[in-house]
């Protein structure tokens, strides 16, 4: 009761305004309001997807970065483990040298042996490879140390690489012997793995910093990027002020955008992305063109809004009352719904043109259902006449056949009767098409029909041969498919041959194919012709067919290759005068097998 009365209440207040008020209360209600809303919404999603975009490149930022140094200390790794293995090395810093000069001439053996071979070249970022040893009789200088004057080298460090690879960035501060007061990148190991020498032995990689530095530089990164050991910058990009100098420390000035932590050979690395973060100032200048847009938008709107609202009650319901003063049963066409509106105006004309459907759907019905019902009756009973005489008419040919037989076996003329009898095997092999396969078998013994009874025609000019091995009998192929071949070589092979022709049928497996062989010692082929069918044979389409030109192979080879999915292979051999050789191969899980002969016989 309480709603009803703020209802009526709401309905009364409008019906009080003007018009121009009610369009200024549409305005914004369903303008100012939602322009804010969505305004602010647009903006904010902008922002935050500016956000993830920049996070994106950042993280690609940090990865190069962990690829680039990655590369250079597996350099190192691998020209560690190469020494770490050789016992060579263990050899050379656990031997009691008998002199300077004893030592100097091994020395030089293992460089040239084990130490230069893994100089990477001018691009590498191996600057020397130093192997150190306790031993006394070593002469420090080139790549050779005594461990113990190795002091920029922390006890911690050497006790860490005696289980696994170290890593180490360092500035040597006091002076050292032979090695210059750069920025130092280190890559060390205990020698530990040949357990029977029990002198304290280690490889140092020295790698080039000047070269990282100079790949950092040629990789021109978006945002500042910083590899870190706590707040001590290793690597940067910008560049560093000196490699001549100790390593810099990380202000608090920098803006970190990105932070990914990185633990590799023994130390806890940090990969620092600097960025100016996104504001808002920035995602409006990235999107001025949309934001332009959508003001332009929200400034015609109103106006487009007034003059469709106007247009939307007086235009669609002159339409509504011209639909009814024609309507019609002979011209019953509805209203056209562009643009019906989803008001209660809108609702209406959808109402009506339903109306209009099922008046039309009835009278649709009833006049016409019937005519429909006549039609299909009609039709049901032809192809049931036509189905009756396509059974009587094979059947009437055979009992024919069977009587002519039968009158020639009476009077005594049996070749007569057996060729009747023939005939009458490859005619029921014609017209019996409530399949279109038959075994390998049933077109066989039709090979063998048509053979015999194309010997009454050529007499003992025609010799044949069937060979059909056991397991391939039951296999089934489209009908009509072998003697089509067969056909042609006796009826086109033997032109133009006084000799005697020899027809060779031969079906086999050879392991998982199915292989069909005819071959004759008829009239042959030209080279040209023999090019074209083996072409076609294997490529044949329902247009080559049409053609009208070698359509009983062709016809043969689609159907086949259409029942294998065109897994059947055909190759034709032949020389003019000698004869032709026809294979056909075909996968036999390709094939169905018939385990029932007499259906696949009906």
């Amino acid at each position: 009761m309480h709603s009803k009365k703020i209802t009526d209440y709401i309905y009364g207040w409008l019906n009080g305004l003007s018009i121009r008020n009610k369009l200024i209360l549409v305005y914004v209600i369903c303008m100012v309001i939602p322009l804010v809303l969505t305004d602010g919404i647009v903006f904010g999603l902008l922002e935050h997807y500016e956000k993830i975009e920049e996070n994106y490149r950042m993280q690609s930022v940090a990865d190069s970065v962990r690829y680039l140094v990655n590369s250079s200390f597996d350099e190192a790794v691998t020209a560690i483990n190469k020494i770490y293995l050789d016992e060579n090395v263990y050899k050379f810093l656990d031997d009691d040298f008998e002199s300077e000069y004893d030592f100097f001439e091994k020395r030089i053996k293992i460089q040239e042996n084990i130490i230069k071979p893994l100089d990477g070249g001018r691009e590498s970022a191996l600057s020397s490879i130093i192997l150190c040893s306790d031993n006394d009789g070593i002469v420090n200088g080139g790549n050779f140390y005594n461990i113990k004057d190795l002091q920029f080298i922390k006890w911690d460090d050497l006790l860490a690489s005696k289980n696994s690879i170290i890593v180490f960035f360092y500035y040597p501060k006091d002076a050292i012997k032979n090695i210059s007061n750069k920025k130092k990148v280190a890559v060390i190991r205990m020698l530990d793995h040949y357990s029977w020498y029990d002198r304290d032995m280690m490889v140092y990689v020295d790698l080039d910093f000047s070269v990282l530095q100079r790949k950092m530089k040629a990789m021109t990164y978006e945002y500042s990027v910083y590899l870190c050991e706590d707040d001590r910058i290793l690597l940067s990009s910008p560049l560093q002020k000196s490699i001549n100098v100790d390593y810099e420390t990380l202000s608090d000035d920098v803006n970190i955008g990105l932070e990914v932590p990185w633990d590799i050979y023994g130390r806890n690395l940090r990969i620092i992305v600097s960025g100016d973060g996104t504001s808002f100032k920035k995602v409006f200048s990235d999107h001025v063109s949309l934001i332009v847009l959508l003001i332009i938008f929200n400034l015609l709107a109103p106006i487009i809004v007034i003059w469709f609202i106007n247009r939307s009650f007086a235009v669609r319901l002159y339409r509504i009352s011209k639909a009814f003063d024609e309507a019609d049963i002979d011209n019953n066409k509805g209203i056209d719904e562009e643009n019906p509106g989803g008001d209660e105006i809108g609702l209406l004309i959808r109402g009506y043109n339903r109306m209009v459907e099922r008046l039309n759907t009835l009278i649709r019905t009833n006049y016409t259902a019937r005519l429909e019902r006549q039609e299909i009756e009609l039709a049901r009973q032809n192809a049931e006449l036509s189905a009756l005489h396509s059974q009587i008419n094979p059947h009437f040919l055979f009992n024919m056949l069977e009587n002519i037989r039968m009158r020639s076996v009476i009077k005594s003329e049996r070749e007569t009767a057996s060729m009747i009898e023939k005939l009458a095997v490859l005619i029921r092999q014609n017209v019996s098409w409530s399949t279109d396969r038959s075994t390998i078998e049933d077109e066989v013994n039709f090979i063998r029909s048509y053979l015999e009874l194309q010997k009454y025609r050529f007499g003992e000019k025609l010799k044949f041969d069937i060979s059909l091995r056991e397991d391939c009998k039951d296999f089934l192929v489209p009908k009509l498919t072998l003697v089509t071949f067969v056909e042609n070589s006796c009826v086109h092979g033997m032109e133009g041959k006084t000799a005697a022709c020899y027809i060779y049928v031969r079906v086999y497996r050879n392991e998982d194919k199915l292989v069909m062989e005819i071959e004759d010692t008829g009239s042959g082929m030209l080279d040209e012709d023999v090019m074209y069918l083996n072409d076609r044979m294997n490529n044949c389409t329902f247009e080559d067919v049409k053609k009208g030109s070698h359509v009983g192979i062709l016809n043969a080879c689609l159907r086949l290759r259409m029942n294998t999915g065109n897994a059947a292979v055909f190759s034709l051999e032949s020389e003019k005068g000698v004869g032709t050789y026809i294979t056909i191969t075909v996968p036999t899980d390709r094939l169905k097998i018939n385990d029932d002969k007499s259906d696949a016989s009906r």
